[in-house]
């Protein structure tokens, strides 16, 4: 998924992203009457751009919004669920395991094909062996 094809399918969702001067964070989700917002930092590169942007459609995917004060477990089960959908839309675990059928095992040769960081396709790889897929 390219990262065109994300704010397609942002615009798709009626969910709206904007670019702002962000301090603490490089992107956000916020809802408010039942729509999502979605925040990234400027000058982000394009494949963070691309990653941030599939984690907080995630969250809006998923309904993973939470407040600053939220419990341990709220924040940690809307994380883990905004991640399960980046990794999903990213690096498919059945395109994974073609491109190893192929050869192309190295987790930084499958982000090269993905064009993904080597840190979200070695993430999304221990996922999806967590639960059993690859």
């Amino acid at each position: 998924m390219t990262n065109e094809s994300l704010f397609k399918y942002a615009e798709s969702q009626g969910h709206e992203i904007y670019y702002r001067n962000l301090s603490h964070t490089k992107a956000i989700t916020l809802e408010q009457n039942d729509r999502f917002y979605i925040a990234l930092a400027k000058n982000l590169s394009r494949i963070e751009e691309k990653e941030l942007t599939a984690h907080e459609l995630g969250h809006c995917e998923y309904g993973g919004t939470y407040h600053r004060t939220s419990s341990h477990d709220l924040k940690e089960r809307a994380e883990y669920r905004a991640n399960k959908w980046a990794y999903y839309q990213l690096a498919p675990p059945d395109a994974i395991a073609a491109y190893v059928c192929s050869g192309i095992v190295t987790p930084w040769d499958l982000a090269e094909q993905f064009d993904v960081s080597c840190e979200f396709m070695g993430k999304a790889i221990e996922y999806y062996q967590t639960i059993g897929i690859v």
